[in-house]
């Protein structure tokens, strides 16, 4: 986009549509990868594709997110810098389906082929399914939303080998388990779990369709189009088993998704001796629950209808009291226990999953891939709306920083020719949210929660008094129990209502106790905490953990090389075919595109330090190399200039700063590229000329020496076997006319009873033999004596099959133009007394038996037959 010939947001937002109307939903300005959502498959992720990408300069080929991950990947090897890609933009514009594309190539494109690698790679894959699984839900904007923010760090070895990874996981929206607004979902996992679990977890847990249960059903959504929950909930099993979390944990994962949805089923009513107090409904329901929790029910019933109060200070020092709670009240504690082993969970699951994926080896780079909740403007938007909304300010700022700050900064430093170019910094939104002095919005919620603790509304009202503080800022506005923030992506308006009792988000020390208590110890190792801690600092506050965990996701993406993706949803009913223009412009205008276009078509797509560029480039020069060797022995500054010079780079693509070296058009550093590659690519092919040669050399001597040995071994071996043979029968028997001068191979197997095709005459003998599976050593024809009565014996044609411990005799003969077999004698080795033959040249041979008539019978193969029954 920055070959634009008109660079405004209105022109911006044609090029778009025309783009989205032609299927063509990626373009470039500079290295940032656009992406619009287009809402259906279009045929670009496949394996074929994905090929085409790899080992390809971004331009080579057209814009795509393949393109991002060779981009990164690539980089973090030839330049070994730990990379990040930032997937940035609204609710539904399509960032974790981006960050899943990202994962699979890397996966696909680093090397090894070791089993713990291999691993590693399908690890990687399977936490996609698993945390969409608890971690998303269908929202009005999104089928698919991501309801907490998650930062996938691959790491790498020298090689470029994935050897492990760890997911940092950021503010799961547990309020959705206990509610939703009409028309949402709650997490898919519960949908996929009613409506798909096993006969035994049905049993067990009680476990029938979403619709009887009120956590799944209460908002009137039970499906979402295009989106199988059966086969995604068989996607979540198979990630569970890749990722190594055993038959048991996934039973116990089960069992407290069931209490969760049997706790939304519990009902309240008014006490019948007091309106303040409350009363459940039906008490076989907790006392499933406390199966469920493996607690009792008449604790579960205590800690949902009361609530312990301490009084350590004052003229009742250590004074206990079971106040009882209202209909309100007790919905509010049933709820809470929900959202805390949800929580508990899902923090277990991602703790499970970065255990799995720890690092096989020393892990020298790393990738990391950030997919987190888009930003959101609702009808009614309240304290989890703030909180994701303050990320992404943070993620802007991290762009302007890095991408329009920075840049012009360090042109300024470099003393690089430039002409600076205005641009909206929102570090003035972030201090307005997060500051301390003045105080900012978090600060004014804590401040209401220390001082208003006990009554919620009371807390809410003093958040009002202390949010005039904010005033100041023309970004800022508080009316009518609402206040106003002038984030980035638009104004949004957030209701003081319920704001500071979210923020406050502590678990009841009630709740903890049922949990703690249990006899299941799953259920006490999501519940860590020291009952008998008695600490007095203020717990953390959501906002305290929200705003800790955003500066860390800052520090960890400021220390690396980022790509960025920005996405951008064209309209807001998820059809493949509509672009809202004036949806589409307000994102194009918040996202700032047409500020970094001017940008890059102003800037330099490339800046490096002298020494970097010198050790990446100095093959390119004569001057600075010889042989592959390094010989300059000047100055970085001047070796740059002298590379640049060689090259043929025209001087206005270039300019030197005081420490690094700058190139305008990325087309250039590509070039630089291909003749480092063609350089090498050279020297390779003599090395390898060299090689091959001294191979061919190797490999004929070699041929040769193998040829005689095999020679001299196979008539060495015959030889042997032979000579044992010839020693059996030597002096003591006529050897026919020829055999001495002969070298015949004993076969053994004539009849080729070992074959194991049913259709041969070798299979027959063997069955008829009744052999099973012994494999027979000889096995020949031969003429059998057969006794007569009263009569001479006559010799008879059979066959003879020899294994390892019996001697059998099979009789063929033709019955109706059938042939068939028949034993006619079958004998242990171990009762052959010994073997007696004439001195002459027949082959005529008496087995004497211990126990059984003698066989006689000649055999062709006389002298074989004896080796292979002495050997």
């Amino acid at each position: 986009m920055t070959m634009l010939s008109k660079i405004t947001n209105e022109s911006i937002n044609d090029n778009l549509k025309m783009r989205f109307e032609n299927a063509d939903i990626y373009t470039y300005i500079g290295n940032v990868l656009i992406s619009v959502n287009p809402f259906k498959d279009l045929g670009i992720y496949t394996p074929q594709v994905l090929k085409s990408y790899e080992n390809k300069n971004r331009m080579e080929l057209a814009p795509h997110v393949y393109a991002i991950a060779e981009g990164a990947f690539r980089n973090m090897i030839a330049y070994s810098e730990d990379q990040c890609v930032i997937i940035s933009g609204e609710s539904g514009a399509g960032k974790t389906e981006a960050a899943k594309k990202i994962m699979e190539y890397i996966a696909a494109v680093s090397g090894g082929n070791s089993s713990s690698i291999k691993e590693i790679k399908d690890m990687v894959l399977a936490t996609n399914p698993l945390l969409e699984s608890f971690g998303c839900a269908k929202t009005l904007r999104n089928n698919n939303s991501s309801r907490h923010g998650k930062y996938l760090e691959i790491q790498f070895n020298a090689g470029g080998e994935p050897v492990g990874a760890m997911i940092t996981n950021y503010l799961l929206e547990k309020n959705r388990v206990v509610g939703q607004i009409q028309n949402e979902r709650n997490f898919h996992i519960f949908y996929q779990f009613t409506k798909s679990a096993s006969d035994e977890y049905r049993q067990n847990f009680g476990i029938s369709g979403p619709e009887n249960f009120l956590y799944t059903s209460k908002a009137g959504c039970l499906d979402v189009p295009n989106m199988d929950d059966s086969r995604e909930y068989a996607d979540t099993l198979k990630a569970m088993s890749v990722i190594g979390i055993s038959t048991a944990e996934q039973d116990q994962i089960h069992r407290m998704l069931a209490a969760i949805l049997w706790l939304g089923n519990v009902q309240f009513v008014p006490h019948k001796d007091d309106d303040n107090m409350s009363q459940i409904t039906d008490p076989d329901i907790t006392a499933f629950i406390a199966y469920l929790l493996e607690s009792t029910p008449e604790l579960v019933s205590k800690v949902l209808v009361s609530r312990t109060i301490e009084t350590p200070r004052g003229g009742r020092r250590g004074s206990v009291y079971d106040v009882p709670l209202n209909i309100a009240q007790a919905e509010s504690a049933r709820n809470g226990l929900a959202k805390a082993i949800y929580d508990r969970l899902f923090d277990w699951i991602v703790m499970r999953v970065n255990q799995a994926m720890q690092a096989r080896g020393e892990a020298r780079y790393i990738i990391g891939v950030l997919d987190i909740y888009g930003f959101e403007i609702f009808d009614h938007n309240s304290f989890e709306q703030l909180c994701i909304n303050y990320v992404n300010e943070k993620l802007q700022q991290i762009f302007i920083e890095l991408t329009l700050k920075a840049e012009q900064e360090e042109y300024v430093r470099e003393k690089i020719e430039w002409t600076p170019i205005d641009y909206f910094n929102n570090k003035v939104v972030c201090d307005l949210i997060e500051a301390k002095r003045p105080p900012g919005v978090f600060a004014a919620m804590n401040d209401a929660c220390a001082t208003a603790h006990a009554d919620p509304k009371a807390a809410d009202q003093s958040l009002s008094q202390r949010l005039t503080a904010c005033s100041h800022s023309k970004h800022f506005a508080l009316y009518d129990g609402n206040f106003t923030v002038k984030h980035y992506a638009g104004d949004v308006t957030y209701m003081l209502s319920g704001m500071t009792d979210k923020n406050k988000d502590q678990l009841l020390r009630d709740h903890l106790e049922l949990c703690k208590g249990s006899s299941n110890s799953f259920l006490q190792t999501l519940f860590p905490e020291d009952l008998a801690q008695d600490s007095k600092r203020r717990p953390p506050t959501a906002s305290d953990r929200i705003k800790v965990s955003a500066n860390e996701l800052v520090t960890k993406l400021m220390q690396s090389q980022p790509s960025y993706i920005r996405t951008i949803k064209p309209n807001e009913n998820k059809s493949p075919s509509e672009f809202d223009v004036k949806r589409v412009l307000h994102q194009v205008k918040y996202l700032g595109l047409c500020e970094n276009i001017r940008i890059r078509r102003a800037g330099f797509a490339y800046r490096q330090t002298f020494e970097k560029f010198v050790e990446r480039f100095y093959l390119l020069s004569s001057q600075t190399s010889y042989a592959g060797d390094f010989i300059w022995t000047g100055g970085s500054k001047e070796a740059c200039i002298q590379i640049l010079k060689d090259t043929d780079i025209k001087s206005e693509e270039w300019q030197i700063g005081t420490t690094k070296v700058f190139i305008r058009h990325p087309e250039v550093i590509w070039g630089l590229e291909t003749m480092r590659e063609r350089y090498w690519h050279g020297m390779a092919q003599r090395i390898q000329t060299a090689w091959r040669k001294y191979q061919a050399f190797r490999a004929a001597k070699a041929t040769k020496i193998q040829r005689v040995w095999r020679q001299k071994r196979q008539a060495f071996e015959l030889i042997k076997f032979r000579e044992h043979g010839d020693g059996l029968l030597g002096g003591k028997k006529e050897r026919r006319r020829f055999s001495i001068c002969s070298l015949r191979t004993f076969n053994g197997d004539y009849l080729m009873v070992n074959s194991r095709d049913k259709h041969t005459r070798g299979f027959l003998l063997r069955e008829a033999a009744q052999i099973g599976s012994e494999p027979a050593v000889f096995s020949s024809r031969i003429e059998f004596l057969v006794p007569r009565a009263m009569r001479s014996a006559r010799p008879m044609p059979r066959q003879l099959v020899v294994t390892k411990d019996h001697v059998c005799i099979v009789e063929e003969k033709v019955v109706d133009g059938l042939v068939q077999h028949a034993l006619v004698s079958k004998i242990d080795v171990a009762a052959i007394k010994d073997l007696a033959m004439s001195p002459y040249q027949d082959g005529w041979t008496v087995v004497h038996l211990m126990s059984q008539p003698d066989l006689v019978f000649n055999c062709e193969f006389k002298t074989e037959m004896l080796t292979w029954l002495n050997s």
